[in-house]
């Protein structure tokens, strides 16, 4: 007989009642787990039997074919791919990510960190300009404005939605800012209608991080090919992955051109070397890997989806854990991280550290916060070279100290921000049951872990 699923209502009264360490399927009746209940009902913190004990599914994914794609790459030797030419394999994954996209071009990098760099190039962004961009997102978005001599601007961050708040945005503008900069952090999407209002309103491009929001979309149109550019990464825990690699995308013919040059050396799709340039190229095995794991996006984003809104369907019934809100026009979500807001006052008044210490303790891999780029110490690093203190003056120098305040990211970093990575998403209904067993047993024995 096929096991199936509980029903929400009957999950969540067997995991209220004691049963969290429980096996939580359905076959007649709740099998409890063979640990005493008494034992299965303390926190795992505090001596207790944990929710889970085996992993969660592993990333990245792979097949037979995906090994021997690498092979024939290997076989091959052909393992530089910097001619340009149709039968590279490097212009046919560029292709072909260009159309998955939605987008006429596609210029392949050796990093998400590397593409960012190269598109603010080719937008023209460099010594004494300034970029837009958010406070919560990975180091490597303020640091490829940084590396080409630029200000990094933070904005504060929408607390509804873990984005940038685009509607501090504009105070942010001035003569000098060359960019803005969004991320659709962890895959969910900016609010691109405001942000590509203020683009139009004056003159400034729009370059999207979408490093973690591959197959993410914002009304129907693939996250990175809504702005003048689009960024992805494909860093081993992304979700495309070629172990290090990235993407610029966009559809204006010239732009891309100087993004394709930028990366090669200088070199043009007509092999032509009329631009600045250096080499941030895959290599023929980061393009084997990555067009090996492209046959499986499209599965893997739709189960990513399917456990997602199962985990929505049983927190909908867990007080003081909600998900991070999405914007009306965002019309699929990727899953690279997953945000949530934790309200202490219906947990006993534990404490957001204490909490995540005590669901980890039960074999959830839950995270603390947000990144808080703007309190980072290499942001000092950078504005005491010589070389940034030639291009800046001091007055501005100050201006920028004096602005770069963000409480609204502050709160969600330090006290009500949490977030899963999308491994837990790779599985199915029990391991998101397990998830949520593991919260709602926290929440149980709140006020002991308060005091412990």
């Amino acid at each position: 007989m096929k096991t199936q699923s509980i029903s929400r209502r009957e999950f969540l009264r067997y995991t209220t009642l004691g049963a969290a360490g429980a096996t939580l399927t359905f076959g007649g009746a709740a099998r409890l787990a063979a640990r005493s209940a008494k034992r299965a009902e303390t926190p795992a913190v505090l001596g207790g039997a944990p929710v889970r004990s085996q992993p969660f599914p592993t990333w990245p994914e792979t097949d037979d074919r995906d090994v021997e794609m690498y092979l024939e790459a290997f076989r091959n030797q052909d393992w530089s791919q910097f001619r340009h030419a149709d039968s590279e394999t490097m212009v046919q994954f560029e292709r072909q990510f260009a159309d998955l996209m939605g987008v006429k071009y596609c210029a392949s990098t050796n990093a998400g960190t590397t593409a960012l760099t190269a598109a603010l190039h080719a937008l023209g962004v460099g010594p004494g300009d300034e970029v837009i961009v958010p406070t919560n997102t990975f180091v490597a978005t303020a640091q490829a404005v940084l590396n080409n001599y630029a200000l990094a601007v933070y904005v504060d961050t929408d607390p509804d939605t873990f984005m940038i708040n685009p509607d501090l945005i504009e105070e942010r503008i001035n003569e000098q800012t060359k960019a803005i900069l969004p991320v659709h952090i962890g895959g969910g999407a900016c609010h691109m209608d405001k942000i590509r209002a203020l683009s139009e309103k004056y003159d400034i491009p729009v370059l999207e991080d979408a490093c973690q929001a591959h197959m993410g979309e914002w009304d129907g149109k693939k996250l990175g090919a809504v702005g003048t550019l689009g960024c992805f990464s494909f860093q081993e825990f992304k979700s495309i992955t070629s172990g290090e690699g990235g993407a610029i995308v966009g559809d204006d013919e010239e732009l891309m051109r100087k993004c394709i040059a930028i990366k090669n050396n200088g070199r043009d799709p007509r092999n032509q070397r009329d631009y600045t340039g250096s080499n941030y190229r895959m290599t023929a095995f980061q393009v084997a890997v990555i067009r090996g794991q492209l046959r499986h996006v499209e599965e893997q984003t739709r189960r990513r989806e399917q456990n997602a809104a199962y985990l929505e369907e049983l927190l909908a019934e867990v007080p003081g854990i909600s998900p991070a809100k999405k914007y009306e026009k965002q019309t699929r979500r990727a899953y690279y991280g997953y945000y949530l807001h934790y309200d202490k006052t219906r947990f006993q008044d534990l404490p957001r550290n204490k909490f995540r210490r005590a669901v980890n303790a039960e074999g959830i891999p839950l995270q603390a916060g947000c990144d808080t780029l703007n309190k980072d110490p290499f942001v000092q690093e950078y504005l005491n070279l010589p070389s940034f203190q030639r291009v800046f003056s001091r007055e501005r120098l100050v201006r920028f100290w004096n602005e770069n305040q963000c409480p609204a990211n502050d709160k969600l970093a330090a006290e009500t921000g949490l977030s899963f990575g999308q491994h837990i998403f790779l599985g199915g209904k029990k391991e998101i049951e397990d998830v949520v067993a593991a919260i709602v047993k926290v929440q149980k024995n709140a006020g002991e872990l308060a005091k412990a």
